[in-house]
């Protein structure tokens, strides 16, 4: 997430803002997984690392031999051309094995916003096609009626930070989360920004994403249903993260694989 915009979880859009404000609103930052523990590729083979100058920034998922979903966010540089980007594949470590490959063209959703990061979504295209087997693999798209309960456990995996402001790790990490309805996710964020139909909710207490995992991707019944975009902090409580609902853009996704 794109952590520090707002202090969110980068997941995340405001930058840290003063400590005398802290108090009174929450920030926006990018994400990382907390609470999780080691895993490996081969449980999560549609997981990549998405590299910014051969550096781990965020996550994203394979949707085929040559195309990556991540966040808008992650992407969203002025001054960087898609071969400044990279991903890994196929490793459960984040700087060292597996399939590197050059990405070739960025798709941001057209109404993304860097500010409020809302429709956070982007699609990438490879340079060279990845070779699946069992560490590299594409996951499902959710169907367009695609919904999920309150409460029902959902999958995020990553290489981001292990708590609020801590390092990151080299060793992949997973966590199962709880989905946190749109009413009471809105509810925790009415002071700070509103929870929307594209919007997707999930985490608790001592267990959520965290800076280094934006763009990663949320999965239930091997499909990915979300995407790592902002939150406040990580894993406090009452502040589940924030992810975009993939089934609401699944006309932009299709049009670009």
């Amino acid at each position: 997430m794109k952590r520090c915009k707002m202090t969110l979880r980068f997941v995340g859009v405001f930058c840290l803002l003063l400590a005398s404000c802290l108090a009174a609103l929450p920030k926006r930052n990018a994400a990382r997984i907390v609470g999780g523990s080691d895993a490996s590729i081969e449980n999560h083979p549609y997981l990549v690392s998405l590299r910014r100058l051969h550096k781990h920034s965020c996550g994203g998922a394979i949707l085929n031999t040559n195309t990556i979903l991540t966040a808008g966010h992650c992407v969203y540089y002025a001054d960087l051309v898609p071969s400044d980007f990279e991903v890994r594949a196929g490793s459960t470590f984040r700087n060292e094995g597996g399939q590197l490959a050059t990405v070739s063209e960025i798709h941001i959703h057209p109404n993304y916003n860097d500010w409020t990061l809302e429709w956070d979504i982007s699609v990438l295209k490879l340079a060279t096609p990845l070779q699946l087997g069992t560490t590299v693999q594409g996951i499902g798209l959710p169907q367009p009626t695609f919904t999920v309960a309150d409460g029902t456990g959902v999958s995020l995996a990553g290489w981001g930070a292990l708590y609020y402001q801590g390092p990151s790790t080299n060793h992949l990490q997973a966590v199962t989360l709880p989905i946190v309805g749109n009413g009471r996710c809105g509810l925790a964020y009415q002071n700070f920004a509103p929870i929307l139909p594209f919007h997707l909710c999930a985490g608790h207490k001592g267990l959520d994403a965290c800076q280094g995992d934006s763009g990663g991707p949320l999965v239930y019944q091997n499909q990915v249903i979300g995407v790592v975009s902002w939150g406040y902090g990580c894993a406090f409580e009452n502040y589940p993260s924030v992810y975009t609902r993939v089934s609401e853009f699944l006309d932009f996704i299709n049009q670009r694989l």
